[in-house]
């Protein structure tokens, strides 16, 4: 299998992961912090959708993302500069419960198109080709910060698209995975809360 068709199914696995995670997500689960030191739902598919859109468009193309189309103007906190890498908890928190999951899932849709269209036009000798990153960076301070140089320091060494290429979909599905284990754990714990409240007796402790 030659490697663009093996991105293009990977692509298509991890949007279809995405969906599994957020279609049925009630807003109480979006907001809620499941289980000690993880992340709202809601912030990290957020942060999956603005990763995928970094990744390709600043890292390997350095043209504008995707967020920067007239039709997020208006969103708010969806628009929120970089990747969400360096904030506090609580900004953290707030963006999740600021953005809205429609709006979220479209996002990450369209970025998934433009990444299809992407690699279904790649030759696979593009992938050893090295952007120019820090030149891209020039008119993101965003992503000039210390946080997202510690998180990523590896852009400083002349990475390949092939590198680059990677927190979109490998980074981004230890995300997707984390987020469905979590899902699957808080409606365990409300099931068998449910079933614990209508199996006791009154007056019995």
């Amino acid at each position: 299998m030659q490697s663009p068709e093996l991105l293009l199914r990977q692509c298509a696995s991890v949007n279809a992961i995405f969906h599994a995670v957020a279609d049925d997500l009630s807003l109480e689960e979006w907001t809620t912090r499941i289980v000690p030191e993880t992340n709202l739902l809601g912030f990290d598919l957020w942060h999956v959708a603005r990763t995928q859109d970094w990744a390709l468009h600043t890292l390997i193309c350095g043209v504008p993302e995707v967020i920067s189309d007239p039709q997020w103007a208006g969103k708010g906190a969806l628009t929120t500069p970089g990747i969400g890498v360096g904030m506090t908890q609580l900004e953290a928190d707030q963006l999740a419960h600021q953005v809205t999951k429609g709006d979220v899932i479209a996002y990450g849709d369209a970025v998934h198109v433009r990444l299809l269209t992407w690699l279904s036009a790649l030759d696979e000798q593009t992938l050893d080709e090295m952007p120019d990153v820090l030149a891209h960076y020039q008119t993101h301070p965003e992503y000039l910060t210390p946080a997202m140089q510690a998180e990523v320091p590896w852009v400083t060494e002349h990475p390949s698209v092939w590198r680059c290429l990677m927190p979109g979909l490998g980074h981004v599905r230890d995300h997707l995975a984390e987020a469905d284990l979590l899902k699957r754990f808080w409606r365990h714990q409300q099931h068998f809360s449910a079933s614990s409240r209508e199996h006791t007796t009154p007056g019995k402790r």
